[in-house]
């Protein structure tokens, strides 16, 4: 390893350790967004007067509705939590009104300055009607100064007003308020698009669960999904259930404590401390005096046991019933609504099941065509061994279609796992139309040599003319065929000793020629010089007839062949008996003799007609004592 190497390698070693170290450090802050958020939920939870959790809870869980059918549980969970929150807000402020929270100095300070400044304003306002109505009757000399008076109560008016409200929030901040404080988020839950049924849904179609895709990854996505919803869900219901067991609690101590009320003519329930302190601190003596007297008369008494009204203790009692007819209806939407969790859970539970039988499929699809590719490897395998071609050759073609089957089958476990895209029709054929073009002399050669593998094709030891050149063949391969050059036909046999490669592309977009397969002739021809002073047409005739008889057989062999494969009229033109043509020169006479052969077979039949030329010739030489020359 070179010096340069070793010290970018280091340099990547120690920035990794520096790396994993920073992650370490700062692990906390990885969810430290989210804790901040329950933090903060929590505090504004605390501060709140009236619990909202069953609301909250219902517009969290609402956006995790998918089908229609969740769709319709979430909406009826957000109403019957509204209701719910709706009748806590009711029971808080009648509770605000019949219990006030105890008086501070500081809070009695501002109730006794709000007293007097709403004395005041009402004695502004009704001069200021006053004045008004004086102003409408007014003499014009007098309209004047009736309307200076008007508009200084008016603007004084106005000043005390808002003294009135400041003094009224001062009030509220410090606590001496509650049904203010109430009221207040009472309007806010009024604003909130839950309430107000203007609450949106989630976009269903990003959902992995909502997702019409059979492909693996996004069922196991979904079942993970719809677990953490069917957990919300429980924790939601448990959450419902344990609030109406607690109205029930509620609600079974408030029905004592009434019962016990209208027994004993007595206020069991206790308004706060500080009104007790006060009721104590009004008169001890008084007070035990007047509820000596109210026990001996059997009239009604509070809870520190000093005599009140008879529409006191009634109105007292009509809150308490109206309290608990309140705690029972929100028994029976707590109830409802931890139901309408538990069929909701129920319904996702039912969804995650046919998720995991869909899980379940897909990866029986993955099994089969592992087993498909198992099989398929088998009888390629078994099919290759039975062909009778050359053992590299075997070997190639044998890698060749194993990897083709392997390609198939991992495309088709990917198509299951991923899914087909959406445009995988276009993509499949553009990448199909780059492929062919960028390997358009592969393909080519690759189905070049099937056809070359044919009945019609070549073969080691062929003698073949391809694009022109010709010799023997040597091999066939995959994409490329190597024959040995022998020149021209004129020349066959004779090898030049040079190797030429063609891609088998030739088997396609070209042509060749095959002169030893069966059934492919070649004309070949011999060429004899005769002498002017002979008589070159009975020489003539005589070389034909030694033609004719040296190729009867090639010639019977050739026409049946050729009647084999033409049709009707078109048998009769095909004759393969050898032809001749005289052409005087100079020195005599030129006698052509074309006959039908074998290409394998050309120079074997031409020597034979050579040999039967000389002994024709010397026969004639000894007849005429001079013979013509032959001419190769």
């Amino acid at each position: 390893m070179k010096s340069t190497e070793k010290i970018v390698l280091t340099s990547l070693l120690v920035l990794l350790i520096v790396a994993l170290g920073a992650i370490l450090a700062t692990h906390d802050w990885a969810d430290s967004p989210r804790r901040l958020h329950v933090d903060m939920v929590h505090a504004v939870r605390k501060d709140r007067l009236v619990d909202t959790r069953a609301l909250e809870t219902a517009q969290q869980l609402a956006p995790l509705a998918v089908t229609h059918w969740e769709q319709e549980y979430a909406q009826e969970a957000l109403r019957l939590a509204d209701r719910s929150v709706d009748l806590a807000f009711a029971s808080a402020l009648a509770d605000a009104k019949d219990n006030p929270p105890a008086e501070t100095p500081a809070t009695r300070e501002m109730k006794d300055r709000l007293q007097a400044l709403e004395t005041r304003v009402a004695a502004e306002t009704a001069q200021v009607a006053q004045l008004t109505a004086k102003l409408a009757k007014a003499p014009e000399n007098q309209k004047e100064a009736v309307k200076g008076n008007l508009d200084l109560i008016s603007a004084q008016l106005a000043l005390d007003q808002d003294e009135v409200e400041d003094t009224h929030q001062d009030l509220t901040r410090a606590g001496g308020d509650t049904q203010a404080l109430i009221q207040q988020e009472l309007d806010q839950h009024n604003a909130s698009e839950s309430h107000t049924g203007k609450a949106g849904q989630a976009d269903a179609s990003s959902w992995a669960e909502a997702s019409t895709s059979k492909a693996l990854v996004t069922r196991v996505k979904a079942i993970w999904s719809l677990h953490t919803k069917i957990s919300l869900l429980d924790q939601a219901r448990q959450n419902a259930l344990d609030r109406a067991g607690t109205d029930s609690r509620a609600h079974e101590a408030l029905e004592k404590d009434l019962n016990q009320e209208k027994a004993q003519k007595k206020i069991v329930r206790a308004r706060t401390k500080t009104h007790a302190k006060a009721d104590e601190a009004g008169g001890g003596a008084a007070a035990a005096a007047a509820a000596a007297q109210a026990a001996s008369e059997g009239g009604p008494v509070n809870a520190q046991g000093a005599a009140i009204s008879q529409l006191d203790f009634l109105q007292h009692l009509g809150v308490d019933q109206r309290d608990l007819a309140s705690y029972d209806r929100r028994i029976q939407d707590e109830q409802s609504l931890a139901a309408v969790y538990g069929n909701w859970a129920t319904l996702a539970r039912a969804r995650r099941n046919a998720g995991l039988h869909a899980v379940f499929v897909s990866l029986m699809w993955i099994i089969v065509i592992g087993l498909c590719i198992f099989v398929a490897n088998f009888w390629v395998q078994k099919f290759v061994a039975d062909l009778t071609i050359d053992r590299r050759q075997l070997q190639a073609i044998r890698a060749v279609i194993l990897f083709a089957v392997q390609v198939i089958g991992i495309v088709l476990i990917l198509l299951v796992i991923f899914g087909v895209p959406d445009n995988f029709a276009t993509v499949a054929a553009l990448a199909g139309a780059g492929i062919t073009v960028a390997m358009k002399d592969f393909i080519v050669g690759f189905f070049g040599w099937f056809i070359l593998m044919g009945p019609d094709g070549v073969k080691p030891g062929d003698w073949v003319e391809i694009n022109g050149v010709g010799g023997e063949v040597l091999s066939v391969g995959l994409l490329r065929t190597v024959i040995l050059e022998t020149g021209s036909w004129l020349d066959a046999g004779h090898p030049t000793g040079r190797k030429v490669t063609f891609v088998n592309s030739f088997a396609i977009d070209g042509h060749y020629f095959n002169f030893s397969t069966s059934g492919q002739w070649m004309w070949d021809e011999i060429q004899v010089q005769v002498p002017a002073d002979k008589d070159p047409y009975r020489v003539a005739e005589d070389i034909q007839k030694v033609a004719a008889d040296e190729t009867v057989e090639n010639g019977k062999l050739a026409e049946e062949e050729w009647q084999k494969v033409t049709t009707g009229d078109s048998k009769k033109s095909f004759s393969a008996t050898p032809s001749m043509s005289v052409r005087p020169t100079g020195s005599g006479v030129d006698v052509r003799v074309r006959y039908l052969t074998r290409a394998n077979e050309r120079h074997e039949v031409r020597a034979k007609l050579y040999r039967a030329v000389l002994d024709l010739l010397n026969s004639a030489k000894g007849r005429e004592g001079a013979a013509p020359n032959p001419a190769t």
